[in-house]
């Protein structure tokens, strides 16, 4: 390939979904104010599959792996800090996603199909919207299938997510947008939210 023609695909490529641990303060206070205001979906990963490691399972080789459950407690707790009292929060209904589910938030979770259905489909971004109540965020856990067809949609490359990360977007109401914040790994929060916390 000639260097022009090169030029010519890397500047076609979809760009890279924003990683927030290395965004501006401005940009995280924004998705911190997101979140307050009950403007956010959140697209988590599920955590690391059993049947893809030479690990010991959780319960049952098609869930997850038994060391998940200590980037569970980090993951649980950094979700608690950020406030769930106006988040509806469902999970597809696979081993995987639902221990995922338990994990980090108890019994706040609810099966919904359609987490599933959307490895199959390119249902994922429609679903959201059309489950996202005003007022209140939404946490969704679900496959990186999914993941990567959602990005597609969103016109961004589909990068595999490592196990437990989350994609946040702000949906505002009035005028109605869909904004891609960009995406926070596991062991990022404290770099994410650190500063939004201090100007509360």
């Amino acid at each position: 390939m000639s260097i022009p023609v090169l030029l010519l695909a890397l500047m076609l490529m979809p760009p890279s979904m924003p990683d927030l641990s290395e965004s501006a303060e401005h940009e995280r206070q924004f998705l911190f104010e997101s979140w307050t205001e009950g403007d956010s979906i959140v697209i988590l990963r599920h955590l690391e599959r059993c049947d893809r490691a030479d690990v010991p399972c959780l319960v049952g080789k098609d869930g997850l792996t038994a060391r998940s459950t200590l980037v569970a407690s980090e993951l649980s707790d950094d979700f608690f800090q950020l406030g769930l009292g106006n988040a509806d929060i469902y999970n597809s209904p696979l081993p995987r996603t639902d221990q995922t589910a338990d994990l980090l938030f108890s019994t706040r979770s609810t099966d919904k199909q359609w987490l599933y259905d959307c490895r199959k489909e390119d249902t994922l971004l429609r679903d959201a919207l059309s489950s996202k109540k005003p007022g209140r965020n939404l946490v969704l856990i679900t496959h990186s299938t999914c993941i990567a067809r959602f990005e597609d949609d969103l016109g961004f490359s589909s990068d595999i997510p490592e196990y437990g990360t989350a994609i946040f977007l702000s949906a505002e109401p009035r005028p109605k947008a869909l904004r891609l914040l960009g995406f926070v790994d596991a062991e990022d929060w404290d770099r994410v939210f650190h500063f939004s916390r201090l100007s509360y």
